[in-house]
């Protein structure tokens, strides 16, 4: 009887393992991670560990999102800024990938972005943005010697519908991509011997020079690493509260804990 309990626990733990190394996003990749669900005031928190606490000016919001709570956008001066910090920014060689749901008829301007929200560019900037034609949505990086580097989705996402964006640079493999609903659209080269965002700008989202998204964003996520498809995924169905809430070493370590004591 003893045996037949131990090989069960066994087998579930097993199961465990396989399962939880693939169930959630490491902490320490998550370098921003606003869910906007406060519902008031003028503050989008960083639900990371790194306070890049945002500010919200102009027309902005609170409205349902996609998970809990989110900001509306006017498309005229709203939007979100987040003072420059070594963590939003991306130094040579360093891979990364911005997550975001968008609900709008038109993104028109910046969905998130860094060092290039005013009327002059701090380079080397990244933009996931549009370019006011189509509604489609482009990765745009540019360099410290001004090179840019884009590629295009080949879906728009003005219905009024909830999508999920990807713009992901990976820097071991010198491509930039676009996710649309977490299938890959595109890619291209890039300059992966650069870094991006590391100027004193600020992020912004929902603003790109002077041109505003009008529409809602929710749950806008910063990692500095290239999410692997089933990452991105996982962000897109759970969210990133639910995606970065599990520490897989942590959780196999209790539950073994947990095992022993049945055991004995």
């Amino acid at each position: 009887m003893m045996i037949i309990r131990i090989s069960t626990l066994v087998v579930g733990l097993c199961f465990l393992i396989i399962t939880s190394t693939n169930a959630a996003i490491e902490a320490d990749t998550i370098m921003g991670m606003w869910l906007f669900n406060e519902g008031t005031g003028n503050t989008a928190k960083d639900s990371s560990t790194n306070g890049n606490d945002g500010k919200i000016e102009g027309g902005v919001k609170w409205v349902d999102g996609k998970f809990g709570k989110a900001l509306e956008f006017n498309g005229s001066d709203g939007w979100v800024s987040v003072a420059h910090s070594d963590t939003v920014g991306f130094t040579k060689g360093t891979s990364f990938t911005i997550t975001v749901y968008f609900k709008g008829t038109k993104v028109a301007g910046s969905l998130v972005g860094k060092n290039y929200e005013d009327t002059s560019q701090a380079l080397p900037w990244f933009l996931l943005w549009n370019g006011g034609g189509d509604n489609k949505v482009t990765l745009y990086l540019r360099n410290t010697a001004s090179q840019s580097f884009r590629t295009d989705s080949t879906s728009q996402i003005g219905d009024d519908k909830w999508h999920f964006v990807a713009g992901r640079a990976d820097a071991k493999a010198g491509k930039i991509s676009i996710w649309i609903n977490g299938k890959k659209e595109s890619e291209a080269d890039f300059d992966k011997n650069d870094g991006y965002g590391t100027s004193e700008g600020v992020l912004h989202i929902g603003r790109h020079y002077d041109r505003y998204t009008n529409g809602i964003i929710d749950e806008v996520g910063l990692f500095n690493t290239a999410l692997d498809e089933e990452d991105i995924k996982t962000v897109m169905d759970n969210g990133l509260e639910e995606a970065a809430a599990v520490d897989p070493i942590h959780k196999l370590a209790t539950t073994w804990g947990s095992i022993k004591d049945k055991i004995q």
